[in-house]
């Protein structure tokens, strides 16, 4: 993974193609413009078509235009007062945890001004990003309007990869960061668009396949969409001929039909934790030697893979504290890419940072069950009150199920299974972001990509402490489904813990 040459290449120099300013200032002002939806979208059509080569360097910080267009997402809360309304969540508090652990320790760790720039930019970017979204996305419709444009840009994306493909040749190398020749591996082209590697652009499209899959099961005028954004997904995954991607879209279709034995997932889990543990004791090696063997398109680092967690295990005195400055000395031919998210956690900031990473994906997994539940087995009771007026000026409709799965206690059955599937498309896409943290880092555009799906779980999670009311003429009561009182047309929805 060529991490380090490319920010070796590109940092603390402005690089600002034409194109590249007018898309800032187009895509920019669209975020600001546009309804709350659709604010995130613009972020999307930045991170596929223009480099992240393209940036501006103010008094040495570097700011590459999604960097630009988070200022822009801020400006734009700021100016429509939409700031208010975010309910604070465990997973919140845990990703805050894990940005200043790992801040921290990196700091500590190197001692120098460019490690605590670098350190600044991880901060702007995954404290930005991930609270900036979880303050535009609020209920199931805006989801589903982000599903449908990821859906839309993706046959656009479709068509220039294709282009490269038969080509050789990349477009977006005019913004700088990628190669004008395609690379090519065995033979094989590997496409890579305007991201900067070709893994990581078949991971970022393989992470929404679920939930562009979504649609077909929301609306039929959905349906034409989500065939077409499969195909063109699938098409870049194909033109960037590299196994990961192949694997990881293999293994959350699995995932994805496994929501017909959603209710026996308790045991399907431990089963598979089982069988791994057996597979170690069993194995001549460990086992995640597993990954040396795969090998799905020809020229796989699937080796490097295996060594690189097994050194982390044999030199884990040496990061445990707060992580190491270097890992060349780990293998006697010298590479330094730390292509495992996991390990590159520990090697930055040590195990407590690893350890508040890893608490992350758990919350957001326990998130994604809760939902599950809170919209398949809504568990509510009907409060009434003599005091109607106080609890009229209490809580008014507008205050209604803000931003909660809770909501689908009261809606159609169509509705609750639309919402269920998107959400368990939700722990798809995050499934599929745990197994390709196994064999590359994240960097460039698909970071984005990660927090934006941490923000849709964490305002969807619902909070055990919520109350939600609702008003209606002559109410019918949820649980019995018999006429309430007339004289009492304030009903409270209080949702229990799921």
């Amino acid at each position: 993974m060529p991490q380090q040459s490319f920010l070796h290449d590109w940092h603390n120099q402005t690089t600002l193609h034409p194109l590249g300013l007018v898309a800032l200032i187009v895509l920019g002002v669209a975020v600001i413009l546009l309804p709350r939806r659709l604010a995130v979208v613009p972020m999307v059509v930045m991170a596929c078509f223009v480099s992240p080569a393209q940036r501006i360097v103010f008094l040495t910080l570097d700011f590459n235009l999604l960097r630009m267009m988070v200022l822009f997402g801020w400006a734009r809360l700021l100016i429509r007062s939409e700031l208010c309304g975010l309910r604070w969540k465990p997973i919140d508090t845990v990703i805050v945890l894990w940005v200043l652990s790992s801040t921290l320790t990196y700091n500590l760790l190197h001692g120098t001004v460019g490690a605590m720039i670098n350190r600044f930019g991880f901060m702007f970017d995954a404290i930005g990003m991930y609270f900036m979204f979880r303050l535009l996305i609020r209920d199931w419709s805006d989801i589903a309007s982000i599903a449908r444009s990821v859906a839309l840009i993706s046959i656009p994306v479709a068509l220039s990869f294709l282009i490269e493909k038969s080509t050789g040749r990349n477009m977006f190398a005019i913004f700088g960061g990628v190669p004008e020749l395609t690379v090519s591996r065995g033979g094989k082209l590997r496409c890579q668009g305007a991201f900067p590697h070709p893994l990581l652009a078949g991971c970022f499209w393989a992470s929404l396949m679920p939930l562009i899959a979504s649609l077909f099961w929301r609306d039929a005028r959905d349906r034409m969409m989500a065939c077409l954004g499969l195909l063109a997904s699938m098409t870049v995954i194909l033109t960037c001929t590299s196994s990961t991607p192949l694997i990881v879209v293999v293994l959350g279709a699995v995932v994805a039909f496994l929501f017909l034995l959603r209710r026996w997932m308790q045991w399907i889990r431990w089963a598979v934790v089982g069988l791994v543990i057996l597979l170690h004791f069993v194995m001549n090696n460990s086992v995640w030697h597993l990954l040396a063997r795969i090998d799905v398109v020809g020229g796989s680092a699937g080796w490097y893979r295996y060594l690189l967690i097994d050194e982390a295990i044999n030199h884990f005195g040496e990061w445990a504290l707060i992580g190491t400055r270097s890992t060349r000395h780990w293998w006697t031919y010298g590479m330094g890419d730390v292509t495992n998210q996991y390990v590159l956690e520990g090697v930055n900031g040590g195990l407590v940072t690893l350890l508040l990473f890893l608490a992350t994906i758990a919350l957001a997994f326990a998130g994604v069950g809760r939902i599950c539940r809170t919209i398949e087995r809504p568990r509510v009771r009907v409060a009434r009150s003599s005091k109607r007026r106080s609890l009229r000026q209490r809580f008014t409709l507008s205050q209604a199920f803000p931003r909660s799965a809770a909501r689908s206690a009261l809606e159609p059955s169509h509705v609750r299974r639309a919402n269920l599937i998107m959400a368990w498309a939700l722990g798809s896409s995050l499934f599929i972001h745990c197994i390709a943290f196994i064999a590359v880092s994240y960097f460039g555009q698909i970071t984005m990509l990660w927090y934006l799906t941490l923000a849709m779980v964490g305002t969807l999670t619902p909070s055990s402490r919520a109350v939600w009311a609702f008003t209606v003429a002559r109410p019918r009561g949820p649980t019995t489904g018999k006429s309430l009182d007339p004289a009492f047309p304030v009903c409270l929805i209080v949702p229990t813990r799921a």
